[in-house]
């Protein structure tokens, strides 16, 4: 009776351990992926507000408490707010100080019920919504400003975490990118005087008022204002 030879035992010790070495980079991989989106996952709720529940760093499938984020838009507003509160209030006082006296020089003049009286609180009406309209501009100029420079902080956080995967550090520069611009108030300057020029020429106007009611042939040169309006 013939037997065949036991088969040479093969070494697979190299691949079994090429294996294990493939294995162990995968999952550190996908760990490595894991925490970099749960990293951009808590940096989209910091920034863009809202609840966010981290997984619990010793057991990943128990979830800890969860976090709630304002986000940027409450100091975006705030800052705005604060602008309007500070410009508007002063526009509003600047009007009603130059709408009294107006009043009073018209009546010194004797124009109180002229023409020359409705053009120039249409001339004072019309530099209100003027000089209001430059206030919001400027403010959501000054809000534009820091968004963008909110979100670009954002990106440079989000594309850090990417490549580093610690999102620890990531979670920190976020808030405390946030508490740096929330503690960035705007700049506000006192309104220097808007109005001074519908108060000039009163006088004059009263004169010309005055002779083309009794030399019909004679017209005054008409009076302008700062807001392009012709009175005489």
């Amino acid at each position: 009776m013939c037997f065949d030879p036991p088969a040479p035992e093969v070494d697979t010790s190299y691949t079994d351990w090429q294996k294990e070495q493939n294995d162990a980079a995968r999952a550190e991989e996908e760990a490595r992926q894991a925490e970099i989106n749960s990293g951009l996952s808590q940096v989209e709720a910091i920034f863009e507000g809202g609840t966010y529940t981290p997984l619990n760093p010793t057991d990943a499938t128990t979830p800890v408490q969860p976090v709630t984020y304002g986000g940027m838009q409450p100091y975006l507003d705030q800052r705005e707010q604060a602008q309007m509160d500070f410009y508007m209030p002063q526009l509003d006082q600047q009007f009603q100080d130059t709408t009294r006296d107006l009043t009073f020089a018209l009546n010194d003049a004797g124009l109180l019920t002229s023409s020359v009286a409705g053009d120039r609180q249409a001339d004072l009406t019309e530099g209100y919504a003027l000089e209001e309209g430059k206030i919001l501009a400027d403010i959501a100029s000054d809000i534009a400003g820091q968004t963008t420079m909110m979100n670009q902080q954002r990106s440079s956080i989000e594309n850090s975490l990417r490549a580093s995967g610690d999102q620890t550090a990531a979670i920190d520069q976020s808030l405390a990118s946030m508490d740096s611009f929330a503690q960035d108030a705007p700049t506000l300057d006192p309104l220097a005087p808007l109005f001074t020029s519908i108060l000039q020429g009163i006088g004059a106007g009263y004169q010309g008022y005055q002779t083309g009611s009794t030399v019909r042939s004679t017209r005054p040169q008409p009076l302008t204002t700062s807001y392009g309006r012709n009175v005489g």
